[in-house]
């Protein structure tokens, strides 16, 4: 009897302790779910939370590469300002373009989306993707130009850019040039931290040192015509598209460089290490060189049948709206408290903050001495001309932006950060 008790006694203790380990153990985590789109900001890599959970900083990973050969790539993605990736945010990545990009839930590894790239390989839809077929182009709603200005940080819009200043701080931003560039269009030390150049004619710096794109935040250099970098140890950060012949002596070239034609090699660039030049057309290289500048510079310069090709944004250029919205949104002809000027042209000098000036037929003229300024610069038929200490803002020039004085810093603001609504937007 007593034997019958205590083997009663065990088995409830035995289904005690189990249920205490079922019930105290975790429980499977659950799985959230969202919908993520890849697209194009700025020539970036960028991932969209449209729809589902969201999702908390430390709780997903991002790996991306080509085919099955991924890589965390989480810390090169910006971070949610708040540490919840929810619908709406996106999330840029600071690196080339993979051909191949998943998002996964930490912990379980379970991939959360795979994002399509469309036409596949690096070129993509731009932002956002639009769905569709795989493969098969979209039909994305006709964008207004302040639309593609704002969501493509558009900094400097012109036929020609003419910079006599010490640097232009411009990360993530672009600049497009329908004109070319020439060593005389340039201080000879100037850094332009710009990350997307596009230029619609010939590029040609064959003196002087000054330097294109941002090392911190490297873009596109895009050059509708041929690419010349000889004398001169300028830096080139950026992966840069040359629609034309491209000759290279003493430049650093810090990304890929594609070009649609012919390269010619002088005795003393410098190709960075993972950093290649992929050419179409024919290779000429210095008769004589040593076995460091074939394994370190020839052996980097590939040719291939066809390579990628980039193309100048096209959009049109804004115009002036009518006279009547300017007079009816407090514009006048002259600057006052008002700080917005509507006026065929305009000529100022001394300091100004947070102005807008529209020259709806003529040139702006703006600065001297050591002055600043800052804010939004039209002139849909004429041209922008700064002398001064420093710039801040945007200049949209039909006839080109031109820094007049030796060591002016320009940086450039979105326009959203002088007009906060849409509205109000002065083309």
């Amino acid at each position: 009897m007593v034997a019958a008790v205590l083997l009663v006694g065990l088995t409830v203790l035995g289904v005690a302790i189990v249920a205490a380990i079922f019930l105290s153990s975790s429980q499977p985590e659950e799985i959230p779910h969202a919908a993520i789109v890849a697209g194009n900001r700025s020539g970036y890599l960028a991932l969209t939370h449209e729809g589902g959970d969201s999702l908390k900083v430390g709780e997903y990973r991002i790996y991306a590469g080509t085919g099955n050969e991924l890589q965390d790539v989480t810390d090169k993605f910006t971070v949610p300002p708040d540490g919840m990736w929810s619908i709406g945010e996106t999330l840029v990545y600071n690196g080339p373009v993979p051909e191949r990009v998943i998002v996964v839930s930490r912990g379980t590894e379970t991939i959360l989306s795979e994002p399509t790239f469309v036409w596949g390989g690096k070129v993509f839809d731009p932002d956002p993707v639009v769905p569709g077929e795989p493969g098969e182009p979209g039909d994305p709603e006709e964008k207004e130009p302040i639309d593609i200005i704002i969501e493509e940080n558009v900094f400097v819009y012109g036929s020609a850019f003419k910079f006599g200043g010490a640097n232009a701080n411009a990360p993530n931003a672009t600049v497009v040039i329908t004109g070319g560039l020439n060593t005389n269009n340039l201080n000879g030390g100037a850094f332009l931290n710009v990350s997307n150049f596009y230029f619609g004619g010939n590029v040609n710096l064959d003196g002087g040192s000054a330097s294109l794109g941002s090392e911190e935040m490297p873009g596109i250099i895009y050059v509708n015509g041929d690419l010349v970098l000889w004398e001169g140890g300028r830096n080139i950060y950026g992966d840069v598209y040359v629609d034309g012949d491209f000759r290279l002596k003493d430049a650093k070239i810090h990304g890929d460089v594609y070009v649609n034609g012919d390269l010619t090699l002088g005795n003393t660039p410098w190709i960075a290490e993972n950093a290649h030049i992929y050419y179409t057309g024919k290779l000429k290289t210095p008769e004589h060189y040593d076995d460091y500048y074939a394994t370190n510079i020839v052996a980097k310069c590939i040719h291939q049948a066809t390579v990628p090709k980039r193309d100048m944004p096209d959009f049109e250029f804004p115009s002036a709206k009518s006279p009547e919205w300017y007079d009816t949104h407090d514009y006048k002809q002259t600057l006052t408290s008002t700080k917005k000027v509507y006026a065929p042209s305009y000529t100022a000098s001394g300091s100004a903050s947070n102005i807008i000036v529209v020259a709806h037929d003529g040139d702006i003229s703006v600065g001297g001495g050591g002055t600043t300024v800052t804010g939004v610069l039209f002139a849909p038929k004429g041209s922008v001309t700064f002398s001064g200490n420093s710039f801040e803002g945007v200049v949209i020039a039909r006839d080109g932006f031109f820094i007049s004085s030796g060591g002016t810093k320009v940086t450039f603001k979105n326009i959203q950060e002088y007009i906060s609504d849409p509205e109000d937007y002065p083309f």
